[in-house]
């Protein structure tokens, strides 16, 4: 459903929300390591999530990654936007450019539904709900 970059940004952020504040940021490496996710990779998408303040960055030696916001304010859908952009969510289901209510692709009808139903019960899901309920998440 999300592309893999969307992936690891969501478990970039659900793990930074459970592990770091502004006085104990996490740095690229530790995120990474403990991501399993490419250290190039990771900073590209930190860099990207900070750019729209979905977190906070400082450099230096004592420098790293928080999140930017309270974490109950903070939904899926902010990230995979901010990410993929508004035409991930928003996009027809077979890729036309001319797809809506008035001009509807073959499919309209029936994923319009399944597409409130998406945004209703996962991108409006927030941080917090998540980083309490996700247990398997590693730790380092």
């Amino acid at each position: 459903m999300f592309s893999k970059t969307s992936e690891y940004a969501i478990k970039i952020m659900i793990y930074l929300s459970a592990y770091s504040d502004k006085n104990n940021l996490r740095q690229v490496k530790e995120i990474s390591d403990s991501l399993e996710s490419p250290e190039a990779f990771t900073a590209k998408i930190l860099q990207q999530l900070a750019k729209v303040g979905l977190l906070y960055s400082m450099k230096g030696k004592n420098g790293g990654f928080t999140v930017g916001r309270e974490v109950n304010k903070i939904k899926i859908y902010d990230i995979v936007i901010a990410i993929d952009g508004e035409k991930s969510v928003s996009a027809c289901i077979l890729g036309l450019n001319e797809c809506s209510t008035e001009n509807p692709c073959p499919l309209h009808h029936k994923y319009y539904k399944i597409k409130a139903l998406i945004k209703e019960n996962i991108l409006e899901a927030n941080l917090d709900d998540l980083k309490n309920k996700l247990k398997y998440l590693k730790l380092r």
